[in-house]
């Protein structure tokens, strides 16, 4: 397996049409021009399973989960996408219900860094692919995984990190609200950021840390929190998601600060963090697509299925996102 990192950029159009559809044309019957060689049967019969960490906790995974269902579609791919509602326990028997029933690939966007592991193990000694999307597992289980899609979480945080600091003028003092506890994004958007902020701004002290979850209202009462310990000692916040990000805004508002007074990163840039950002309650985010992301995991468990080799990782592209620089990129959808 090559040792490669391709990088995908958004603008791929989208047909909203169901999954299972009969596919006339081209697509059907003929290999994409992505796929790099033949396929090995019809479209029609390649059976994609697909398990999104919870699509109703934010925008960015509702976006995923419908650009998995209509990008299948357009394929004409025999594919099943499911919500575990960001629970370990319901993955793990889909992901066993998707070994049962034979599935030519799984893609998986996991809720557990470790808890999925044994069900991967047997995915990967049924001789079924598993493709990990947007999240790795733990390094004890990447053994039984053919490839992973998605973001460099850890690029990410160091660049909110060098946000922040600019931000602060290199000094200062500020709050973290964090995602989801040992999930492995949380686990990357936490260690390489302190890493980067260590070593570029020493003189920027973390006041607490404490997490929401990726849910927008738990984000709210942690900054209403920090707002009552801390007060005016807080000069910025960094957010682990856009999600959180704007419950940190209505926490501000709420206390009556203004525009840009507390300096706001994030990282997965929405829609109304754009609209933040624009009215000055955002200083800046690294945005990232969840179609890319949802489009690239397709195409890598599609190219598996039919025999072609790819690469052990694939990146999609990510942005820095500042009021100087947002002029020049579009307003999300998600």
């Amino acid at each position: 397996m090559q040792n490669l990192v391709i990088r995908l950029r958004g603008g791929i159009a989208i047909c909203a049409i169901a999954i299972g559809a009969t596919m006339g044309g081209a697509l059907a019957d003929e290999a994409p021009d992505w796929m790099g060689g033949p396929l090995a049967k019809p479209m029609s019969e390649t059976r994609i399973g697909i398990t999104v960490l919870y699509p109703g906790s934010n925008s960015y995974q509702a976006m995923y989960a419908r650009t998995a269902e209509d990008y299948a579609a357009e394929l004409g791919i025999n594919a099943t996408v499911m919500d575990p509602q960001g629970d370990p326990s319901t993955q793990f028997n889909q992901l066993q219900d998707m070994i049962s029933q034979r599935f030519d690939a799984i893609v998986l966007w996991p809720t557990s860094q470790n808890a999925l592991i044994p069900a991967v193990r047997e995915a990967h000694r049924a001789g079924i692919p598993v493709i990990t999307s947007n999240s790795p597992i733990g390094e004890a289980g990447r053994q039984y995984v053919t490839a992973h899609t998605g973001p460099d979480d850890c690029a990410l945080a160091a660049q909110s990190a060098d946000m922040i600091g600019s931000a602060l003028g290199g000094s200062g003092n500020i709050v973290i609200v964090e995602g989801t506890p040992g999930y492995s994004v949380s686990i990357l958007r936490r260690n390489c950021f302190l890493d980067a902020l260590e070593d570029d701004f020493p003189d920027i002290t973390i006041l607490d840390s404490q997490p929401a979850d990726w849910n927008r209202e738990r984000a709210q009462t942690v900054m209403e929190a920090f707002l009552t310990q801390f007060g005016d000692q807080i000069d910025g916040v960094y957010a682990f998601d856009d999600g959180m990000g704007l419950g940190v805004i209505s926490a501000l508002q709420s206390a009556g600060k203004e525009p840009g007074e507390v300096k706001l990163v994030t990282v997965n840039q929405f829609g109304e963090g754009w609209d933040a950002i624009k009215a000055g309650w955002q200083y800046g985010s690294g945005k990232q697509s969840p179609i890319d992301d949802a489009i690239l995991a397709i195409q890598t468990a599609v190219r598996i299925a039919h025999g072609i080799e790819v690469p052990e990782l694939q990146e999609i592209e990510i942005d820095r996102i500042t009021a100087d620089t947002i002029d020049q990129f579009e307003r999300p959808a998600w």
